[in-house]
């Protein structure tokens, strides 16, 4: 089997419930719960890859902290090869305050921190050689890495024989198509959420938007559509839909994308064609949705086949 590299963006999670409303200044207000998890697009891709039993190293820069540590652990415990997580100063490791209202509605206070601070001297190059499919994740997020530096990563990783993959996350920015310019003749495969893809492309409908970004030199393109599943395009082939598991309710949809994307390298990693990693992707991103939480739904790949065999989609 094939090994993934996830490159990009982390954070630790903190988790409060129920947050309703902000106290007032000098007041105190107790809460039912304070947890703390792994999250970010690249951490939560390689810990699903593990749980799943996939080959799978992480590369992400975390600060030298208690949190930095909580995250290397956290991998390191699922199965992650953490070599390619570099600890250094003075920015400290990206942090997320998430606070749950009592309905299940999340706000955010986000903290860039280590995440915009990753660099091309953050790459370990022996990881990289390592590995046979490089997944770079939570492009909009990485400050000093997203544009000429991702686009000269990915060209030299693809010069190395390496399968390019990137996936976006939300531009709080509001810059979009800019910052990704430069990256897209050197991607192999590109899979964007679908509001993403319309704020980078400007288009709407799954076959005009994965046009646009074959005009740019992208080889082939999935588009994630949540709870209508994915838009799959290879090179030289029409696109299509493949549907996912609309029976399952979800309990929480934290992390659903990254475990698509889980999914759909664990069936590269195994050298199957885009219809049936995609399956699977939904499969797993489906597992993902029936749990609180960005990975605790995901199960070891035989688990999700017997699932996908006693379940239908639609």
């Amino acid at each position: 089997m094939k090994k993934v590299l996830c490159c990009g963006s982390v954070t630790t999670d903190l988790l409060v419930k129920p947050v309703d409303s902000v106290p007032t200044p000098g007041t105190l207000r107790s809460v039912d719960s304070i947890t703390t998890s792994v999250g970010g697009c690249a951490t939560n891709c390689a810990i699903d890859l593990g749980k799943i039993g996939v080959p799978v190293a992480a590369s992400c820069r975390v600060g030298e902290d208690f949190y930095g540590e909580f995250v290397k652990s956290e991998l390191a415990k699922n199965n992650v090869d953490v070599a390619g997580v570099t600890m250094c100063g003075p920015s400290p490791t990206t942090l997320s305050i998430v606070c749950i209202q009592s309905s299940g509605e999340r706000s955010f206070l986000y903290n860039p921190a280590s995440t915009a601070d990753y660099c091309p001297d953050d790459i370990n190059w022996d990881v990289v050689d390592s590995c046979d499919i490089v997944f770079y994740t939570g492009a909009m997020l990485m400050t000093a890495f997203d544009g000429q530096p991702c686009a000269d990563f990915l060209r030299e990783c693809r010069r190395r024989g390496k399968f390019t993959v990137l996936d976006t996350a939300w531009d709080f920015d509001d810059v979009w198509l800019p910052k990704l310019e430069a990256v897209f003749d050197g991607l192999d495969l590109f899979m964007p959420s679908y509001e993403e893809a319309v704020k980078l492309s400007g288009e709407k409908e799954p076959e005009k938007i994965a046009a646009f970004f074959f005009a740019r030199g992208v080889k082939n393109m999935i588009i994630k559509l949540g709870a209508d599943g994915a838009y799959i395009q290879p090179q030289g082939e029409e696109g299509r839909i493949c549907p996912t598991y609309r029976s399952i309710k979800p309990v929480d949809t934290t992390g659903a994308g990254d475990s698509f994307c889980a999914g759909f390298l664990a069936g590269l990693a195994q050298d199957w064609d885009f219809d049936r990693a995609a399956k699977f992707a939904n499969a797993v991103g489906t597992h993902c949705i029936m749990k609180v939480g960005a990975s605790a739904g995901i199960k070891p790949m035989a688990d999700i086949l017997k699932f996908m065999d006693e379940n239908e989609v639609g």
